[in-house]
């Protein structure tokens, strides 16, 4: 009789443990929310209007400290956000605490303490290996229940992350990931190992999560109260397989290291790196020919991770070999920022506008107006500011100003059909920024005014009486202002 009660009081307990979904029953689960958005992009395009609010909704998960992790394309733009739990019909509104466009993680705040109870925030976990089992949670289009996907660990490699083109350490999955999973958790052994951020739309089930290490750099970054984002040296780099390569360079002795050909402006290495300098080590960590490391056993990462491990602030070393000696140098590491700024959606860009022809600055912003691929769709001269030869920045400029399009009026005859043109000078000047673009302009005395494209064509404008033709056009196009607020304050000043 004692027997059987045992037996049967271990049935009950096999039954209520792998019960489907048990292993969500605590608070893996519970730890897992909707977030829903009402938001209001900024036309770009058009920068002194927005396209008008819009819905849409995401995932996220409850972490350490009461706050809750998703991405940033869920919450960029937003004008109001709520949470709710599964177990809770309730919404709850929402905050942003921080933002990283960069990494594409975002931090939300909810002041209602109600909303926390019962909640036991998710622990970090560590970077799961490769075939290791994952789950992901969210709220995919298609139902309003939690959804709950598995699958194993495809690749851990650097990435491009589509909400900044930034390369960064990602978890290639083959779970799926559909839209509104982003931000959800994804789980190894009840622990959060990834937030899935993306998938390639035209292949079966690869999907993308930011692992751990990417996010706690994220939360490290915040914890003085300000987000510095990730560090770059700023250099390009060749590798030195070549034999004849390396008896150049005199480093047929040693082993690996790249060969550093290029040193962007305004980065951490410049007057610290030279060109021809090659690097055989960082932080102590020996360095191949083709620019990868060690990471784990039989897995190797490009060196950027090394940089990217660092806080902005903080000082990496370097052994290099210059003129075929050995050089220790350490290099304060601070954010790069090229031609292209990462997108900052929060911020309405500069833009002027003259005898009808919209100017503004180049940014990742603009060029992702361009569409979900816009990589793919937006001009290949902008594109090569960002990708291309021209984003080494030969002539230090600190940014670039484009014209956008016309609208059409009898000064600007001719040029009705112009867009998307890069401007190099006005009336034979070159500049450095948009604000010395705007001054020239307002200092101008000739009776017109020659605008320079990149690929050398001329907008020759009739410049008298400039001021009512700019008043005339903004009138019939219902534009409420010839530019915008940073503008106006420059020309105040």
């Amino acid at each position: 009789m004692l027997k059987k009660n045992i037996y049967a009081s271990l049935l009950v307990v096999f039954a209520v443990c792998f019960l489907p979904g048990f292993v969500f029953a605590q608070s893996p689960r519970d730890a897992v929310v909707k977030v829903f958005v009402t938001v209001n992009k900024i036309d770009y395009y058009r920068p002194w209007q927005s396209h008008g609010s819009a819905f849409s909704s995401g995932s996220g998960c409850v972490i350490e400290g009461n706050h809750i992790l998703t991405n940033a394309h869920v919450v960029s733009d937003s004008t109001f956000i709520q949470v709710r739990k599964e177990s809770n019909p309730k919404k709850y509104t929402a905050k942003i605490k921080a933002i990283s466009y960069e990494c594409d993680l975002a931090l939300l705040e909810v002041e209602d303490s109600e909303f926390f109870e019962g909640i036991v925030p998710l622990e970090m976990g560590d970077l799961p290996n490769l075939r290791d089992s994952v789950i992901v949670l969210g709220f995919p289009r298609g139902g309003d229940k939690l959804s709950i996907t598995e699958g194993v660990v495809s690749r851990v490699e650097i990435t491009p992350y589509m909400q900044s083109a930034m390369k960064l350490l990602a978890i290639q999955i083959d779970a799926a990931i559909n839209p509104g999973n982003s931000g959800g958790p994804v789980l190894m052994d009840g622990k959060l190992v990834g937030i899935a951020m993306q998938i390639i739309s035209n292949s079966q089930n690869i999907g993308y999560t930011i692992p751990t290490t990417v996010i706690n750099h994220f939360v490290d970054d915040l914890k003085d109260g300000n987000y510095d984002g990730f560090p770059s040296l700023g250099i390009m780099f060749h590798n030195t397989e070549n034999k004849k390569l390396r008896e150049h360079y005199k480093i047929t002795e040693k082993d690996g290291g790249v060969l550093i050909s290029n040193i962007l402006p305004f980065s951490a290495a410049e007057n610290k790196l030279q060109e021809g300098d090659v690097i055989f080590e960082i932080e102590g960590i020996p360095i191949g020919v083709d620019g990868t490391f060690e990471f784990r056993k039989s897995e190797r990462l490009l060196l950027s991770y090394l940089i990217h491990s660092k806080q902005v602030g903080e000082t990496i070393k370097l052994t290099v070999s210059r003129n075929g000696k050995p050089k220790e140098i350490g290099v304060p590491l601070s954010q790069f920022v090229g031609l292209v700024p990462p997108p900052n959606h929060y911020e309405k860009p500069s833009y002027y506008i003259y005898g009808g022809v919209i100017f503004t600055v180049l940014s990742s912003d603009l060029l992702q107006s361009w569409g979900k691929i816009w990589w793919e769709k937006a001009p290949l001269n902008f594109m090569n500011y960002l990708v291309g030869n021209d984003r080494l920045n030969e002539d230090k400029k600190q940014e670039i100003v484009v014209l956008l399009n016309v609208l059409p009026d009898d000064v600007n005859v001719g040029y009705h059909a112009y867009s998307d043109k890069v401007i190099k000078t006005i009336n034979g000047k070159a500049f450095d920024s948009f604000k010395e673009f705007v001054r020239i302009i307002h200092e101008n005395k000739k009776d017109v005014m020659i605008f320079e494209t990149a690929q050398g064509m001329k907008l020759i404008l009739d410049a008298e009486n400039i001021d009512a033709i700019n008043t005339d056009i903004l009138s019939r196009n219902n534009i409420p202002s010839q530019y915008s607020d940073d503008v106006a304050k420059w020309l105040t000043q």
